[in-house]
């Protein structure tokens, strides 16, 4: 004898609304249909707490959708999103159970990052010299639409001895909250932090992974035209 408990489901309080959003396809509207456990919070890197990892699961019928596709989106009732990166269909009970996180950046004027991109003009000895500009706007003075939410973390401090002279290398690991251009690390971009600090980026990696942030690896500018000028 098959024992079937899909119908209890009528019987749950306290269920919400979600939506559920895959790319390609339109919203599925998920009606008061959907328990939400509470969601767990914690540190997703060594930052002071700057960088956060959310995450909770849900439940739902399967009546009311497919299968959830790992990095699809469900949106709950607060409009908050949550990213799908893994799924358990229930045994004996028809009902999806998609865990499901929200990596975020805690919003704070020290957590920006401006990224400007090289545009090349003719020095006096016609030499090819570097004008840098806001990313998206293309001006000289940056915009707050060349301003992105990002964390610079202190990484690795080294003095260093040349031709008589003293001076460090500041190297920095900076998170991004959303995805900026893949060749970032390509020597035509350049950060800044929210104190006018300019950073050389030497790496910049985990671009499409869903469970972490976007992160690169970035050397602070301390020497040369860039600095003084």
């Amino acid at each position: 004898m098959r024992l079937d408990l899909s119908g209890d489901w009528v019987y749950v309080d306290n269920l919400s609304t979600a939506t559920l959003k895959v790319e390609g396809q339109s919203d599925v509207t998920l009606p008061e249909c959907v328990l939400d456990e509470p969601y767990t919070l914690r540190e997703l890197e060594p930052t002071g707490a700057a960088v956060l990892r959310h995450g909770t699961v849900f439940v739902w019928p399967r009546q009311f959708s497919s299968a959830p596709p790992i990095g699809s989106t469900v949106v709950d009732n607060e409009d908050t999103y949550w990213t799908v990166w893994k799924l358990v269909r229930k045994q004996h009970i028809e009902y999806w159970e998609p865990f499901c996180l929200n990596l975020s950046i805690v919003t704070a004027d020290e957590n920006t990052a401006t990224v400007l991109r090289a545009v090349y003009g003719k020095g006096a000895a016609n030499e090819a010299v570097a004008q840098w500009r806001g990313l998206w706007s293309g001006l000289c003075e940056a915009q707050d639409e060349d301003t992105v939410a990002a964390r610079f973390q202190p990484s690795e401090e080294q003095a260093r001895l040349e031709f008589g002279g003293e001076s460090s290398r500041e190297v920095y690991r900076v998170y991004f909250k959303d995805p900026v251009p893949i060749d970032l690390a390509g020597g035509e971009y350049r950060l800044v932090d929210s104190d006018g600090n300019r950073f050389r980026v030497m790496k910049y990696f985990q671009e499409n992974r869903i469970d972490r942030l976007p992160v690169a690896i970035a050397e602070r500018i301390t020497e040369g035209r860039e600095y003084h000028g």
